[in-house]
């Protein structure tokens, strides 16, 4: 059975981290190989600020820096999406705003038929080891094929 028979487009969450950078390789090879559009996003998290944030921003809003990662999420899914579209693949772009699980997994149930391709482990660090890793909620969650990178 051929990919296309199996979904109709991939969904590649994008967070930066070397597995992200992996994952965007294997949906790349996968959608020229069977010419399956690939959407690109990546989730602004309305978590707490990390100190490395803070030090140096104490003349920024909370709203500033919320704007500040919203423009660096924007910049990642665009230079991803320009990778992709230079190998001729059809390429959507999307910056959601949340919880990056839940906010994946909220994506995928408005998608027909999608492949995730995502990457294991992210940018998330401390608070991935306590609270459980983003890939693995959405493997548990999404009602679609999940293809998690190392």
């Amino acid at each position: 059975m051929t990919a296309t028979k199996t979904f109709d487009r991939i969904l590649l969450p994008v967070d930066g981290s070397e597995t992200s950078k992996r994952a965007r390789d294997v949906a790349m090879d996968l959608a020229k190989g069977n010419g399956i559009p690939v959407t690109v996003v990546s989730v602004v998290s309305r978590r707490d600020f990390m100190p490395s944030e803070l030090m140096g921003a104490t003349h920024m809003s909370k709203d500033d820096m919320d704007a500040s990662r919203e423009e660096e999420a924007m910049q990642l899914v665009h230079g991803i999406a320009r990778t992709l579209r230079d190998e001729g693949i059809k390429v959507d772009e999307e910056v959601l705003k949340g919880d990056p699980a839940e906010s994946i997994v909220s994506r995928v149930r408005q998608m027909k038929r999608p492949l995730v391709v995502i990457g294991r482990r992210g940018l998330t660090g401390f608070r991935e080891m306590v609270m459980g890793s983003v890939s693995n909620k959405v493997v548990h969650y999404a009602e679609c094929p999940v293809l998690v990178v190392n």
